[in-house]
């Protein structure tokens, strides 16, 4: 018994941390959330996620892989992912299962690329996973729900035209925040809010504001389009919010917000990319914002997802006789 105890909380922790938690009360907690919201959802959610934990507890898995919970992770969205865009049918159910024995591969395959510049892999494999499925998907006799990720964003037909722009705000923000697991309700939405505040509220914040500017920006440049209500350009942004509010290195809270409004033209670019080979965005922009993240940072502050002790500083004698060696 303590050892399915230990198996059990070991694998609610991996599922806490697709929102950068290591808690598996919190793990718990979202899972009876997706439940309550949709089932079905639930249930391709744990199936593909709990492929990949099996897979690291059977398999060799580098250690970081492991300890971040990333093939956990990128198995859980891609549970969620399939459900959401594709009709159910027993083809959809034989490519869950082959997608999510794919991930823990795929994502040992992208650690030992990506590794070199010091970069996680994220949530990468499963987007690559769906994006096979996607270009598939007739051949597996896969039907696609367009009314959840449609072809061109841009017609889509107003949702709430008769609210002022304040309410329509904090619509398309906790639009947003469900459609991070591809359920663009509302109510998900503040209920991921309301559970990610209950166990950091600086983090819930930053969740929030990530797709309360996302949204914004989406309004400015769309102007009286409607496309921005939907929270197809926020989710993403919010989600990098919370990324950095939960790195051990307090950052600036105008660092945080810049690297949103960086995601919000990122979804924007990838999808006006992606629109040419007919691919959902999925969360494209959110990996390439925490890469351009990383890749950006500044000595001593390291937001790679290995953390490092930073160097301690060196005397001031010592920093210039380096200075006069170089000179």
């Amino acid at each position: 018994m303590r050892k399915i105890a230990s198996v059990s909380t070991a694998y609610l922790e991996d599922i806490s941390q697709a929102f950068f938690f290591r808690n598996a009360y919190f793990g718990g907690l979202l899972l009876i959330l997706l439940g309550a919201f949709d089932r079905y959802f639930f249930v391709c959610a744990v199936l593909a996620s709990l492929i990949g934990y099996v897979y690291t507890l059977i398999y060799s898995t580098p250690k970081l892989v492991k300890d971040s919970g990333l093939i956990t992770i990128n198995g859980f969205f891609f549970g969620t992912a399939v459900a959401s865009l594709f009709q159910e049918s027993p083809s959809l159910y034989a490519c869950l299962v082959f997608g999510a024995l794919s991930i823990p591969i795929m994502t040992k395959a992208a650690f030992e690329v990506l590794q070199h510049w010091k970069l996680s892999p994220y949530v990468f494999p499963y987007i690559l996973s769906v994006w096979v499925l996607w270009l598939c998907g007739n051949g597996m006799a896969l039907e696609m729900r367009h009314d959840i990720w449609p072809e061109v964003i841009a017609t889509l037909p107003p949702i709430h035209p008769e609210w002022s722009y304040t309410p329509r705000l904090v619509f398309s923000a906790f639009q947003g925040a469900g459609r991070l697991l591809f359920l663009p309700d509302v109510r998900f939405g503040l209920s991921i809010l309301a559970l990610i505040s209950v166990f950091s509220p600086r983090r819930g914040l930053f969740f929030f504001l990530g797709t309360a500017v996302g949204s914004y920006l989406a309004l400015l440049m769309a102007g009286e389009s409607s496309a921005w209500e939907y929270g197809f350009f926020s989710y993403c942004g919010g989600l990098v919010g919370l990324a950095l509010a939960s790195s051990p290195e307090k950052f600036n809270w105008r660092t945080i917000l810049l690297l949103s409004v960086l995601t919000c033209f990122l979804t924007i670019a990838t999808d006006q990319f992606l629109r040419g080979m007919n691919l959902p965005v999925l969360s494209l922009p959110y990996v390439l914002s925490m890469w351009i993240a990383v890749l950006s940072r500044v000595p001593r502050v390291s937001m790679s997802w290995a953390q490092s002790k930073p160097a301690p500083d060196r005397p001031t004698k010592v920093r210039e006789e380096e200075l006069k060696k170089v000179a």
